[in-house]
């Protein structure tokens, strides 16, 4: 009997500590978390040299730089 209550409370504070450890990641503050936007500048760079060489550029996926903290 004693043996079944210790790890009975022995599983119920690792759950509890395994609880605590994951709240970590949702707390209420506010991180600046990097996110990626598009390369404007790489894109102007080539539609410029596209357009003197008379090349039509169509971007399906424009390229992306990361930044952070937005």
């Amino acid at each position: 009997m004693k043996t079944t209550i210790a790890a009975s409370l022995f599983a119920l504070s690792v759950l509890v500590t395994g609880g605590c450890a994951s709240m970590h990641e949702k707390s209420t503050v506010a991180v600046a978390q990097p996110s990626d936007v598009d390369d404007a500048a790489y894109v102007a760079r080539i539609e410029r040299i596209d357009r003197a060489r008379g090349v039509a550029v169509h971007w399906v996926n424009p390229p992306q730089k990361r930044v952070s903290g937005l």
